[in-house]
């Protein structure tokens, strides 16, 4: 029995993990390696790890609104949408330039999905003259899902998937040069270690840094700072009255990407998000979790 099936068939409670997440304990196990099954315990320390995470995610996902309908159809009689959007075609340029939407898209209109649910991200464009109203631009559209709950789950998955990945990426540097020095080098992230005289001058070690008692210590630790990873930026206000109050109000997700995204949840019919696809020559637009 490998470690993804054994992690599942733990007897602990603390073991156990929601099944939407099985996918990031087998990306978990590639980052590992199988020898981790052998530490004591590995089931119950892991999982509750993997579920504070999972738990930081949902609590910051929570805060984004939506979903929003823009349909096209909808544009002159939404006030919303038509303050977020300059012009109708942008809606149809923002489904059909996206680069995650292609492939969802195609599943879900094959599977008679009436409508599509998407984190959409936008970014605020500065106007001379000192234009009052806001106005945005490179509509973008990630993590399509049938309900607006899968969508949601979606960005979550993303950004668990992006945690687990940077650790690896973590690992890799040790791998990769087979020693450096323990200033640069921390497997249980983010301590200052070179502010330790101690450490200063020591080197860490692959052969003895890479034990699956350190990996998994590692991953532990790494899974309990998952704000480093993604973070909602949002203020708290009362109500917006109008649409351009709302559009103000929009949370900034706040991940790797250097650009600066304000995002939503939205919903729009299928069809259109095919033809809208259908009508761009490439996919050229995305947010980077």
């Amino acid at each position: 029995m490998g470690f993804f099936s054994k992690l599942l068939n733990q007897s602990q409670p603390a073991a156990c993990v929601l099944p939407e997440t099985h996918a990031v304990v087998r990306q978990i196990v590639g980052v590992l390696g199988y020898d981790v099954v052998a530490t004591p315990d590995y089931g119950a320390r892991l999982a509750p790890a993997l579920n504070f995470a999972v738990e930081y995610y949902d609590k910051q996902i929570a805060q984004i609104p939506g979903p929003l309908d823009i349909s096209a159809a909808h544009y002159m009689h939404h006030p919303l949408v038509h303050a977020l959007f300059p012009a109708r075609q942008e809606i149809a340029h923002g489904i059909g330039r996206s680069v995650d939407v292609k492939q969802p898209l195609a599943f879900l209109a094959g599977a008679d999905q009436p409508e599509v649910f998407a984190l959409l991200g936008v970014r605020r464009r500065k106007l001379p003259g000192g234009s009052v109203d806001p106005v945005f631009s490179d509509h973008t559209l990630r993590c399509l899902a049938a309900t607006e709950s899968g969508a949601r789950q979606g960005l979550r998955t993303a950004a668990l998937t992006r945690l687990v990945a940077a650790y690896g990426e973590h690992l890799e540097k040790l791998r990769k040069h087979d020693k450096l020095p323990r200033a640069s080098w921390n497997i249980e992230n983010r301590t200052d270690l070179a502010a330790a005289d101690a450490d200063r001058n020591a080197m860490a070690i692959a052969g003895e840094e890479l034990r699956a008692e350190n990996l998994l210590r590692g991953m532990v630790a790494w899974l309990q700072r998952p704000g480093e990873h993604l973070q909602v930026l949002a203020e708290s206000r009362a109500p917006a009255a109008d649409a351009v109050q709302q559009i103000e109000a929009l949370p900034e997700l706040g991940v790797r990407d250097r650009r600066h995204w304000l995002v939503c949840f939205v919903r729009f019919p299928t069809a259109e998000g095919v033809a809208a696809m259908h009508n761009e020559q490439g996919q050229h637009r995305y947010i980077r979790i």
